[in-house]
């Protein structure tokens, strides 16, 4: 028996949520929405989540912070979303070896995408979606 899936997206905002809500409903996603990273990590602590969307502006220029939360849930897809991209943003995230980095712009079906590749994601999967996690620089 297939356990629920859940996505948690953490941003100050309700615009995400929104935007992917009936996304998430018809591919039969559960969804949580929390406003701070504080209540994030909490929920990390307590319940089983496959994907975590974080909305950049909760990292301010600071993506260390994605340490702490792979520190509590070291398997989770963590998908970064940024409303611009800058060369230096975009480097510090990668680093912290996230799932995926989506640009706002690039459209919400790009989202859905990375979505539906982080919750069908299997370590042993050859082939496909290739993540954040891959490259060789």
């Amino acid at each position: 028996m297939a356990s629920e899936k859940t996505v948690l997206i953490a941003e100050q905002t309700e615009t995400l949520s929104r935007e992917l809500q009936p996304f998430l409903t018809d591919m039969g996603i559960s969804m949580i929405r929390l406003e701070t990273l504080k209540k994030m990590l909490m929920t990390l602590q307590n319940r089983s989540v496959d994907v975590l969307l974080l909305d950049s502006s909760l990292l301010e220029e600071d993506c260390g912070f994605v340490s702490i939360i792979k520190g509590i849930a070291g398997n989770l897809r963590i998908i970064i979303c940024a409303e611009t991209n800058t060369p230096e943003f975009e480097c510090n995230a990668r680093q912290q070896r996230i799932f995926y980095y989506h640009i706002k712009s690039f459209g919400i079906q790009d989202l859905e995408m990375a979505i539906s590749n982080a919750i069908n994601y299997s370590p042993h999967h050859s082939g496909g979606f290739s993540h954040a996690t891959s490259r060789e620089d």
